[in-house]
């Protein structure tokens, strides 16, 4: 009894540790999709070897931009958060995905917040870089470059491994990784260096049991 519980355990991280990333992009041309699941690729170099096994790509999702917003006097089609969000919701539900699905965009996705000003209620946007969960997650590459690209895709993917925000004084994970060169030397606070090694040694040991 007690051997099959290890295995079962040993099993079950074997699983969290080895996900593949399903990527999806969204609005984006054929000729740029293999642009795009390189940045992943890159991204995911940045974490132990042993986190995700593969990355495999479903192929072009299009959506119709819900918004038009302006920046620097120029005009752009966005996409709102929560329905980019839902979507992706929906076609991991309906593919029964297992990993992590995460939705890559060049489009401007924006959160719309609603506030009271004292005299009237008005709205505002904020630009949404990344937003990624144990389960699915978002990326958008508006006006970032290749490298600045790889390392907001690298912040995302490490919130799908548990780490999180770092409120004082800064999202240290985040500033670091726009920093640093090379995340293996100090790309991530100690803190969260630690879990990431700390929870592939405890997939190894398990595993030897």
């Amino acid at each position: 009894m007690c051997r099959l519980v290890i295995i079962a355990i040993s099993l079950r991280l074997s699983i969290l540790i080895m996900a593949s990333i399903n990527v999806l992009t969204i609005n984006r041309q054929p000729e740029n999709e293999v642009d795009l699941v390189k940045i992943v690729e890159e991204a995911r170099s940045y974490f132990p070897r042993e986190t995700w096994n593969a990355i495999i790509y479903l192929g072009k999702l299009r959506l119709n931009h819900d918004v038009k917003i302006t920046i620097h006097q120029k005009s752009f089609g966005a996409l709102l958060f929560e329905a980019v969000l839902q979507k992706i919701e929906k076609i991991k539900d309906s593919d029964r995905l297992v990993s992590l699905l995460i939705g890559i965009t060049p489009d401007p996705i924006v959160a719309l917040y609603h506030f009271f000003d004292g005299k009237n209620f008005k709205k505002t946007f904020y630009l949404v870089h990344d937003y990624v969960t144990e389960k699915v997650g978002i990326v958008s590459l508006f006006h970032l470059n290749e490298r600045i690209s790889a390392k907001v895709m690298a912040h995302g993917l490490g919130h799908n491994r548990g780490l999180r925000h770092h409120v004082k004084p800064i999202d240290l994970m985040c500033s670091e990784l726009l920093r640093i060169p090379k995340l293996q030397v100090d790309g991530f606070c100690k803190v969260c260096w630690q879990m990431l090694t700390k929870t592939q040694m405890d997939t190894e040991h398990s595993s030897l049991e």
